[in-house]
């Protein structure tokens, strides 16, 4: 063999090193998009708050003096930071930004994911995508300061500030990455079907419940529809009108939530009216068009139907949760109405706060749980409770319906082979040819006629036993 030429150890030297380039450049790429996940939400929003701050500006004539700390109080705002205007703390913070901006780093992260490979990779993608609010936070914390002197804006709690940015981002985060770890963890940790289908089943029954508060403030709105344009027309000119609308869009999610909470059973606070499904107390409202949905006085028989939403979402646990097995269906139940309350209080806690001199907004957070885990509870078991007796009495199992099991929902199929589809008579042969006694019949594997006993043929009821009779004879069948 000939020794390798000089051109040919060159060639090879050179592919090493374009290899190992290969491999160091994706480094420079993967930082950048860890940079992206940090910065693009908090970028985002600096700017639209900017737009928002001096559109209204421009539009009042006022100065640019306080442009700075009005748009850090946008970010902060948005963050559900409570802020202090004028001497007056207003901690019942509009949802609409808090929404879109935990919805942008939950896109960011989801869409980072993608290609990582390792779950290292992932809390690196995550913890990015909450560090690099934190900096715009502190950001915002640095300019309220600085210009609390001199505007109107006073400077919040840094702790309070920083713990609900870590909330808002930190949830939005988890929601990116579940999809990615969601089935390692459940399969590690062997969590059983009741609780899986049970998980979902209280994530259906939250948004049903949401669903029924946005249709019970949509009746609230066409009810009082010359109230609503009363509280509007006292914007006077077009800027007013424009200014109130947005407002009451951006408090509505928070109005949706509070009467999702109302259907389960608790009464909700704004300014010096107290509610729920039954009864009014009238008080004074803050001059939003938005708040003359409340009610001013008593709802009576039709304030009973707001009952029916929580119903309406028990009934949905329980047939989500179905089983033959009782304890399983009942056990999955009580997870979807534990997930469905926690949901519930999260929500509540986000859309409720201080309303400045005007005293308290919301629902009390406990009671928002308790009633909502007992309203569904209860409701989901007595579903279950019909579906027992259905299938106990109605004779579900004589008519032959297949039973239904939760493990059986989420158990794969089993693969089949190929082989055996493409030749499905092989296995019946070689049975029917293991059975054949070697010392009768012919060679195509049947018995003769000759070799059968005439009384067995006939049907007769008479004869040897069947473990007597002699080895040519007819073998019974068992029923």
């Amino acid at each position: 063999m000939s020794a390798p030429s000089t051109s040919n150890l060159a060639a090879r030297l050179r592919q090493v090193r374009l290899a190992r380039r290969a491999d160091q450049e994706p480094k420079l790429p993967a930082t950048w998009d860890v940079i992206k996940v940090g910065l693009t939400v908090p970028t985002v929003a600096w700017l639209v708050s900017a737009v928002i701050v001096l559109i209204t500006k421009v539009a009042a004539g006022a100065g640019f003096s306080s442009f700075g700390s009005a748009t850090a109080a946008g970010w902060l705002a948005a963050n559900q930071t409570a802020l202090t205007v004028g001497g007056v703390t207003i901690g019942v913070l509009p949802l609409v930004p808090t929404l879109l901006i935990g919805y942008g780093t939950y896109r960011v992260v989801r869409r980072a994911t993608v290609d990582a490979t390792s779950f290292n990779e992932l809390l690196r993608i995550a913890g990015t995508a909450v560090v690099g609010p934190l900096v715009a936070t502190a950001l915002a914390l640095a300019v309220v300061a600085d210009g609390s002197s001199s505007g109107p804006v006073g400077s919040p709690s840094p702790l309070a500030a920083f713990g609900m940015t870590i909330v808002v981002h930190g949830v939005a985060a988890l929601a990116g990455v579940v999809p990615r770890v969601i089935g390692p963890f459940l399969d590690e940790f062997a969590v059983a079907a009741s609780d899986r289908i049970g998980a979902e089943a209280g994530v259906a029954a939250f948004f049903a419940l949401i669903a029924g508060g946005g249709v019970a403030v949509f009746a609230g709105f066409l009810a009082h529809l010359g109230a609503v344009s009363d509280l509007l027309s006292r914007g006077n000119t077009f800027d007013g009108y424009l200014g109130l609308s947005a407002l009451s869009i951006l408090y509505l999610p928070n109005f949706v939530v509070n009467a999702a909470a109302v259907t389960a059973g608790a009464s909700a606070t704004l300014g010096g009216t107290t509610i729920d499904a039954l009864s009014t107390h009238p008080g004074t409202l803050p001059p939003v068009p938005i708040a003359a949905v409340v009610p001013g006085s008593d709802l009576g028989a039709w304030g009973a139907l707001l009952y029916a939403v929580p119903a309406l979402a028990g009934v949905l646990i329980g047939w989500h949760t179905r089983s033959d097995d009782l304890v399983a269906h009942l056990r999955a139940i009580g997870v979807g109405a534990a997930v469905a309350s926690l949901l519930m209080v999260v929500a509540v806690a986000f859309s409720g706060g201080t309303l400045g001199e005007m005293g308290e907004a919301g629902v009390s957070v406990p009671l928002a749980g308790v009633f909502t885990l007992t309203a569904l509870g209860v409701t989901a078991t007595a579903t279950a409770g019909i579906l027992w007796l259905n299938r106990r009495f109605g004779g579900r199992r004589a008519s032959g319906a297949p039973d239904l099991d939760l493990d059986e929902l989420l158990d794969e199929p089993e693969p089949v082979d190929a082989d055996a589809d493409s030749n499905p008579g092989a296995d019946a042969d070689s049975d029917s040819n293991s059975d054949q006694d070697p010392d009768s019949g012919d060679e195509d594997g049947t018995e003769a006629l000759d070799d059968v006993d005439p009384a067995v043929a006939s049907g007769a009821d008479h004869g040897p036993p069947a473990g007597d009779r002699p080895p040519g004879s007819v073998r019974e069948l068992d029923n």
